[in-house]
């Protein structure tokens, strides 16, 4: 195939929306801005990791930019202190990328087939499923590989042929990175000894198994998942009936929502089928996000809530507290009331009322002594995320009453006259 034949198979392929090129330097990348030149809209980015060889690699990509008249961006992306300096180059790679674009934009990287086929080797040395497999697909989510069908030596040849000015990188020859032992010794010995042209058969697999996971992605779509506050709510009915690949995908998406990019680990996965089936009922995953049975839901959250700051409520009048706003207009015996409605003494309200948050170690007052309110709540089947920043009714330092729940004997109606109390999510 010529550059240009690959360029008018590209051009046609990329979809309507406007495109970034991911522009590292290197031949592939090089090429891939060269054939998407010609789409409208098209910029260009190039992320400076402050590593050895980034100031060359920066110097070819400006050089290949102003050859194929795309304008650049430069971003600085410094890679963390810690281990495995490849997975944290390709982390910090991403996040500027993704930082940097514009709504609507898609990300054009340029690798190709030797990139895919090392990819699947190597995630199923780790034990990936067919995600992982297939995480290198042409199209995935807002990035296509549309190079990927095509071998590195001949892109190499492609940005020779069109005298672009591309570099190497160092950091590909270094036998510290498995990507790059791989490429060296593991597939050129696989080609040699078991499987002549293990390169596209690799490849091949790992877009077939994409497709495959595309479908179990889609299924897992469909699972609905119920906002509460900073938590999501999955159902357990659901989560316990579908094929478990699907519900892993689904609880796997329920992660990245609440800890992007991350989607968790197969023991976080197990964690949340647990609990979905009654064998436990809570659990801390990774990340710091929490899972616990919530009646018939599993709820998924990384952040408590927060705490509102106390407000004073009169009637008739509400008070937004956090999520939910807080009501009270006064009633009479008898009136029919939402279940969740606690009926309080008018004078209660005369003395002056403060809605606020419950603090540590709490009581109320009930008939034969006192509880504690997170008792309480718990009784009221109150979920324990949400009862740090729960609404309660205080005169002075005395609870009066738990919004929704237990009301102290002392701030009950004494007549037909009430103040009804009630809360709704907002």
């Amino acid at each position: 195939m010529s550059p240009e034949e690959l360029r008018d198979l590209v051009i046609a392929g990329l979809p309507g929306a406007p495109v970034v090129v991911a522009l590292g330097g290197g031949a592939d990348s090089a090429v891939a801005a060269w054939v998407c030149a010609g789409h409208a809209p098209v910029r260009a980015v190039f992320v400076h990791h402050d590593l050895e060889g980034s100031d060359a690699l920066r110097a070819a990509a400006i050089e290949v930019a102003n050859r194929v008249s795309l304008s650049l961006e430069v971003l600085s992306s410094p890679v963390a202190e810690g281990g495995n300096l490849e997975a944290r180059a390709r982390d910090a790679r991403w996040q500027a990328i993704r930082a940097s674009l514009n709504p609507g934009e898609i990300v054009v990287t340029g690798h190709s087939q030797d990139d895919l086929a090392e990819t699947v080797l190597i995630n199923l040395l780790r034990g990936a499923g067919s995600r992982g497999l297939g995480a290198m697909s042409v199209l995935r989510d807002d990035v296509i590989r549309p190079l990927a069908g095509v071998s590195r030596s001949d892109l190499r040849d492609m940005a020779e042929t069109l005298t672009l000015p591309f570099v190497d990188d160092p950091a590909n020859d270094d036998p510290r990175h498995l990507r790059n032992r791989v490429r060296a010794e593991l597939i050129p010995l696989l080609e040699d000894q078991y499987r002549p042209g293990a390169r596209t058969t690799l490849a091949r697999a790992g877009s077939l198994l994409a497709a495959d996971d595309a479908a179990l992605q889609e299924a897992a779509r469909q699972v609905p998942f119920r906002e509460d506050g900073t938590a999501l709510l999955a159902p357990t009915a659901v989560l316990t009936t579908i094929p478990p690949p699907v519900a892993a995908r689904a609880i796997r998406r329920a992660l990245r929502i609440l800890h992007p990019p991350y989607a968790g680990t197969a023991a976080d996965v197990d964690a949340v089928i647990a609990i979905a089936a009654g064998s436990v009922p809570a659990a801390t995953l990774s990340s710091g996000v929490s899972a616990a049975r919530e009646g018939p839901y599993v709820a998924l959250w990384s952040d408590e809530p927060v705490v509102p700051s106390p407000s004073t409520l009169t009637v008739p009048g509400s008070v937004r507290f956090g999520t939910v706003l807080v009501t009270a207009r006064g009633v009479t015996a008898g009136e029919q009331m939402p279940r969740s409605t606690a009926l309080v003494d008018p004078a209660i309200f005369e003395a002056g009322v403060t809605l606020r948050a419950l603090e540590q170690g709490e009581r109320i007052d009930i008939l034969d002594g006192t509880k504690l309110v997170r008792d309480a709540l718990a009784e009221a089947r109150v979920p324990r995320r949400k009862r740090s920043a729960w609404p309660v009714l205080a005169n002075g330092a005395k609870i009066a009453a738990i919004v929704g729940g237990r009301v102290a004997p002392w701030a009950r109606p004494a007549g037909v006259d009430a103040v009804a109390v009630t809360q709704e999510r907002t």
